[in-house]
């Protein structure tokens, strides 16, 4: 039977913890990865759900607009307060037993302001034998943010994002009023209807948006579906729905045996090649499938020449400029890694479209340990070329798109994209979780006058991504930045029927003004 009720308990008379003024708020806390900055007029710091609870009891009594504070470690914008009150969850930061449920699921509850890399040194320190699976790069991540932002990365090829583990939230409304909701307890109704009911008899009915979700890893707008578990609905909703305060995140048995890979292609055909038959042949064990194009390889051998051991590049990247990468993660319970290493290896080894240049492999703790962070070198490379740049022309950033588009079409896309750019002798690099048909582009732009051109190369991607059923955002959300793309994918329709949805949970949108909306 249908259940469309969420429970929500009225906020209690609790003492409010101390608010701090403007001048008190380190400016740490007015900016995320984004590099916006923000202002905001007081700041929060609960240390508790109740606390939280009294804050915004309070500030909805002075009706102030109020933004999620969590690890900052978005680059949507999303934590960046638009003045009012900035409550941060620094404090929240505890953890329970790890229990089994009557399913047998393995579960854990913590408070949602616990980093990832907190957690996964919790589960280590109880030798739990678990681990929790979304992998976000920024592992100073917080478990509310990541909730808040329906958090993926590299690892989503196999096991999905953040909501796929999240089993009961704890969050608080605008006006402090604390929802308690497990997965699996409430459903919304055929029709997309459901009701908040409060402890004092009070209800608020709402619906869920009609709008179809993508055919992709998917990170944009409400979640939607008819009958769908009313718990989704505040996972991705970026801190404009509750601020969430405590998580019930399912566990898996971590792997008995890991290693990685590296795999240097003689061009980008066969890297797409090589992507295409892992998924249809690599089997059991393949956890991430990561692509470097020709210019990312690029970038990596000059930081090596550059900078030497340091640079996290070890010798050995193929000078070929046309060689493309692709990276790989591989994880099993059951089957021995050298097995699956030979026969991914053998799958590399008979492409039609290319051949294998270079093979790394990195089987022990030390030596995986040192292939992650060449992987991650990139990232911090292009990143470097960019404060650089903007010392002589603060205007510009990176340009990064975050989209994704069904199997079918990634050679489409990526020939999509380096057309548009070479024909626009644009500088750039292409990689990322090519598994997920999920690439991150970044342009790199030198003058006012390539990032003009290059933002508006990116809406044409985001067109062409959204024809063919794409997502404009596929992991990091919408939050204040990409706010044209959000309107360009879901349409008037689509945006009045999340503000329709919002309204329900906070009707003066008061709660991450600037955000989605």
């Amino acid at each position: 039977m249908t259940m469309n009720i969420i429970q929500a308990e009225k906020a209690s008379g609790n003492a409010v913890p101390e608010i701090c003024g403007a001048s008190a708020v380190s400016a740490d806390f007015l900016r995320d990865e984004s590099r916006m900055e923000g202002k905001s007029d007081f700041a929060a710091f609960p240390t508790s759900t109740e606390e939280a609870s009294a804050v915004m009891k309070w500030a909805f009594s002075k009706g102030l607009e109020l933004t999620v504070s969590g690890g900052r470690t978005g680059i949507s914008g999303g934590a960046v307060p638009a003045g009012g009150l900035l409550l941060s969850l620094c404090k929240m930061k505890k953890a329970g037993k790890i229990f089994k449920d009557s399913d047998g699921k393995t579960l854990v509850r913590c408070e949602a302001g616990l980093s990832l890399a907190e957690l996964q040194n919790y589960l280590i320190f109880e030798k739990s034998g678990c681990f929790f699976p979304p992998d976000p790069t920024e592992t100073t991540a917080s478990i509310g943010g990541m909730i808040a932002c329906n958090a993926s990365g590299a690892h989503t090829f196999r096991y999905g994002p953040t909501r796929k583990f999240v089993n009961g939230l704890t969050a608080v409304l605008v006006n402090g009023d604390i929802v308690r909701i497990r997965r699996n307890d409430s459903f919304a109704a055929d029709d997309g209807g459901f009701v908040l009911r409060f402890s004092d008899g009070h209800e608020v009915s709402a619906r869920i948006p009609s709008y179809s979700q993508p055919l992709t890893k998917n990170a944009a707008g409400y979640y939607s579906g008819r009958g769908m578990d009313l718990i989704d609905i505040f996972i991705g909703s970026e801190g404009t729905l509750a601020l969430i305060t405590e998580a019930e995140l399912i566990l898996l048995p971590k792997p008995e045996s890991e290693f990685n890979a590296m795999f240097f292609l003689s061009s980008e055909d066969a890297a797409v090649e090589l992507t295409e038959k892992l998924r249809s042949e690599a089997g059991e064990g393949l956890t991430a499938i990561e692509y470097f194009d020709p210019a990312a390889l690029g970038l990596l051998r000059e930081r090596r020449l550059r900078m030497g051991p340091a640079s996290a590049v070890p010798p050995g990247v193929p000078q070929d400029k046309n060689s493309a990468g692709i990276y790989l993660d591989i994880a099993s319970e059951k089957i021995e890694t050298a097995q699956i290493a030979e026969r991914i290896s053998g799958i590399a080894r008979k492409l039609k479209h290319g051949h294998v240049l270079a093979e790394w492999a990195a089987f022990d703790r030390d030596e995986r340990e040192r292939l992650r962070k060449f992987r991650h070198a990139l990232p911090e490379t292009v990143n470097s070329i960019i404060a650089e740049r903007r010392k002589s022309n603060p205007a510009i950033t990176k340009l990064g798109t975050d989209m994704a588009v069904p199997d079918e079409f990634l050679e489409t896309i990526l020939k999509t994209y380096r057309k548009e750019l070479d024909a626009n002798s644009l500088e750039y690099v292409i990689f990322g979780h090519i598994g997920n048909n999920h690439l991150h582009v970044n342009i790199l732009p030198s003058n006012t006058e390539e990032y003009t051109l290059g933002k508006k190369l990116y809406a044409d991607f985001a067109r062409t991504v959204l024809s063919m059923n794409g997502s404009i955002s596929a992991e990091h959300g919408i939050g204040k930045l990409k706010k044209n793309f959000l309107a360009m994918m879901l349409g008037e329709k689509g945006i009045e029927e999340m503000k329709n949805l919002k309204k329900a949970f906070d009707p003066d949108f008061r709660l991450g003004k600037g955000t989605l909306f």
